[in-house]
């Protein structure tokens, strides 16, 4: 009985330690987050970035991250659909996601919400990937001008 015991508790140790983290790193950035103006871009496009796929309260959630940036995106379901989904503020409708863009300077951290958009998310069973095509408008006030970027990202994984 204790040689059963000791192969069933060495088996599941085996089996917790071979499991991967969801996380993927990009050699290159594919999110692009620019100003309309003058078309910087502020996640760097030749420098790697990483993607998590998480799930908070049950439904989906995928970030990117470069240094001290993040790209959120809060889906409202569990798992991903072949369909297309609108970005809104405080989005409470099945159709409709919430995107931020975060930083970090020192002690501080700042959220931007992506206030309009869309995101096309389908399967591709060939590479038995997901691909999300990312289309977006930050519009960001301070005092008495208002500032709008793009964004824009397509990526792929699983």
């Amino acid at each position: 009985m204790r040689t059963l015991f000791l192969f069933f508790v060495l088996a599941g140790s085996f089996s917790a330690s071979a499991q991967k983290e969801r996380d993927t790193v990009f050699r290159r950035c594919p999110l692009y987050i620019t100003d309309t103006v003058s078309t910087y871009n502020f996640f760097l496009e030749a420098q790697p970035a990483t993607l998590k796929v998480d799930r908070v309260k049950g439904d989906l959630v995928v970030e990117i991250q470069q240094r001290d940036q993040f790209f959120t995106i809060f889906f409202p379901d569990k798992k991903l659909k072949n369909t297309r989904y609108n970005i809104k503020t405080g989005s409470d409708s099945k159709k409709g996601v919430v995107a931020k863009y975060s930083f970090r300077s020192g002690e501080q951290v700042s959220y931007v919400d992506v206030s309009s958009g869309t995101i096309e998310s389908s399967f591709d069973k060939e590479k038995n990937l997901w691909h999300l095509k990312i289309n977006g408008l930050i519009a960001n006030r301070v005092e008495r001008s208002v500032t709008y970027y793009k964004v824009r990202a397509e990526l792929y994984f699983k």
